[in-house]
């Protein structure tokens, strides 16, 4: 992965920006992932979530990871983009990880994380910073495993990125992500939504917000799915994948928006997201790729592997330099 090979990297010039710009709107919309309109709230979609990744409907993706590929909780993990902390703490809860160094770039999504914290009597477990992911200050050797829970997707620098969590990581450290990777914020075109519209028009209209889709970029922040659709190329090169299971939201995630959450909840709105379900599920049969979520989990490639990417880097860097 390279400069040269995103061209979207070329037209963002201050990293400086982003952070301030994107700290700002995390400070005042920290309660975003408690919106009712989003689809991975709604029973029905959490269900098929899990029976996704996991086979069951009742066991939760942070469950499974720990029932199926770690047998020991992890000594010490990181974080970026922890915002409220709830994944953080969930990790603990289940046991996975026994200390976490967790950043954001919103102070005041870290103040009450932090109250969440002492308030489960967590606080000696979960360590909050302010810290910035696209240049991250990760001390050598440091972590056993690297967590993302709906952040990577707002990571610009994710060469920088990669490139110190391998140095971060201890040798054959772990990566875990559940993560939008879908089309980035420049890449929508009006045709991906169309198989999303056509689901809407089946909905009535006293269910609606809005009757016409439109694309799912935040415009207030100016991080939100700015690299996402690379970020399973970066988890390939740097990590020997152990599980991979795409989740779909290609449909909800865009159709769930311009509904009313009381309809949802109603008998007829249930059998509507049922049924926005199914449809989701033979798309991932047929292939896979059309998801927009996905929860993976890896270890670290081999020393001398990394070291190869980063020479690869180095070298594409180079050349797109050369060529202005």
């Amino acid at each position: 992965m390279s400069e040269a090979r995103s061209p979207y990297r070329k037209s963002v010039r201050s990293e400086g920006v982003l952070f301030e710009r994107a700290g700002e709107y995390w400070d005042a919309n920290r309660d975003k992932a408690r919106d009712p309109a989003f689809w991975m709230a709604h029973p029905l979609c959490r269900e098929a979530i899990n029976r996704r990744v996991t086979g069951s409907p009742r066991e939760w993706p942070l469950d499974w990871l720990r029932r199926v590929h770690v047998a020991e909780p992890f000594e010490r993990g990181v974080t970026w983009g922890c915002g409220t902390g709830a994944f953080e703490r969930s990790a603990i809860r289940c046991d996975l990880v026994k200390t976490v160094d967790a950043f954001d770039v919103s102070r005041k999504s870290l103040e009450d994380a932090a109250s969440a914290a002492d308030a489960e009597k967590l606080s000696g477990c979960l360590h909050y910073r302010v810290g910035n992911f696209d240049d991250p200050l990760v001390p050598r050797y440091r972590y056993d495993a690297a967590f993302f829970h709906a952040a990577l997707h707002h990571v610009f620098e994710l060469e920088r990125l990669f490139r110190r969590l391998a140095l971060g990581l201890k040798p054959r450290g772990a990566v875990y992500l559940d993560e939008y990777v879908g089309p980035s914020r420049h890449e929508w075109r009006p045709r991906d939504l169309d198989l999303a519209q056509a689901v809407l028009d089946m909905a009535p209209r006293e269910a609606k917000v809005q009757e016409k889709l439109s694309f799912p970029v935040e415009p207030g922040d100016p991080t939100e799915a700015i690299r996402s659709s690379e970020i399973p190329a970066f988890v390939r090169e740097y990590f020997d994948v152990v599980a991979w299971k795409p989740y779909g939201g290609q449909i909800a995630d865009l159709v769930f928006p311009c509904l009313h959450p009381a309809w949802t909840s109603t008998p007829e709105g249930g059998r509507f997201v049922a049924a926005l379900l199914r449809l989701e599920d033979r798309e991932l049969e047929r292939d896979p790729a059309t998801t927009h979520h996905v929860v993976a989990f890896g270890r670290l490639k081999r020393v001398d592997r990394p070291l190869r990417f980063f020479a690869r880097q180095a070298l594409r860097a180079w050349k797109s330099f050369e060529k202005g």
